[in-house]
């Protein structure tokens, strides 16, 4: 059975997705289940939709490049996809990267990340890493395939912040002509009442009109099932503004280690809620989610 989410008498119940038990620890930041973080989103400004003309635009690497020729043929991702619709293989690899890596919040994993090694890394080691990398190894294995994906840094409003924020990754459909949400730490996506796969956009929409979201079924957290209000909730915090690489494409990240200097990140924030930027970045901010969630 789907688990059907109502905003408008959204339950904050025990926090049972972080209560797995050992040798996973919680995710260790800080987090107030009983905060209603859906009331930030709410209160929010809305956007300025301002021009952008002059903006940098977005760029996805094609799948000939060499390094992510490598990562598909060593890990045998066209077998991983499978040879059916397009959502099937979104989801496929989106549930072999949650299979193969575990997380751990406390684990910025090996330097460089790079998917080729982290994967390399969690199989050697066994050792589990944090949603950012996860989020690195499931968008290039994305651009391996030939699907156009971005990394999402997730943020709460600046007087919430308290340490924590979730990485996830968009994955654009051509068969719905839209991006998808896909979070690889839970192998999680939700649909609204019509079965219709949802954007990160449509999700905050969703929250903001306390829309039902539902959360696909087999959806866990390192092998434990999560309580589907408790997920959302904690996602609720991290959807009020984002953050992501202008350009998609492998090893551009590092974020941890020896950060790139030449990144630029580009900034979706509110009207009049600028937040800040990443160190070691070029760092573009706009109000106009049309421009931010541009199709490729």
């Amino acid at each position: 059975m789907k688990t059907i989410i109502f905003l408008n008498t959204f339950l904050y119940v025990s926090m049972s997705f972080f209560s797995c038990s050992k040798p996973y620890e919680p995710i260790p930041f800080e987090y107030d289940p009983n905060f209603n973080y859906v009331s930030v989103l709410k209160s929010s400004a809305g956007y300025a939709y301002e021009y952008t003309d002059g903006y940098s635009e977005f760029t996805y690497q094609d799948s000939s490049d060499e390094n992510l020729v490598k990562l598909k043929n060593t890990y045998n991702l066209e077998n991983v996809a499978g040879n059916r619709d397009e959502l099937s293989k979104i989801f496929n690899l989106l549930k072999w990267i949650h299979q193969t890596i575990i997380h751990d919040g406390g684990n910025s994993g090996p330097d460089p990340e790079n998917s080729l090694n982290i994967l390399q890394y969690c199989q050697e080691t066994g050792n589990g890493v944090n949603c950012v990398i996860m989020a690195i190894v499931l968008n290039e294995v994305y651009l391996s395939m030939g699907f156009k994906s971005r990394v999402v840094h997730g943020n709460s409003k600046d007087w919430v912040f308290n340490g924590d924020w979730h990485a996830f990754n968009m994955v654009y459909s051509y068969t719905l002509g839209k991006w998808l949400f896909v979070d690889p730490t839970h192998q999680a996506y939700f649909t609204n009442n019509n079965g219709n796969v949802l954007s990160i956009a449509e999700m905050r929409e969703h929250l903001i009109q306390g829309q039902p979201l539902i959360l696909n079924d087999d959806a866990d957290y390192n092998g434990h099932t999560i309580n589907a209000n408790d997920y959302l909730h904690y996602l609720s915090k991290n959807l009020y503004r984002f953050s992501c690489s202008v350009s998609s494409e492998f090893g551009n990240y590092w974020i941890f280690h020896d950060p790139v200097t030449n990144r630029i990140y580009c900034h979706l924030d509110p009207k009049n809620d600028r937040q800040k930027g990443l160190a070691k970045a070029t760092n573009h901010f706009t109000s106009n989610p049309d421009y931010y969630w541009s199709k490729p």
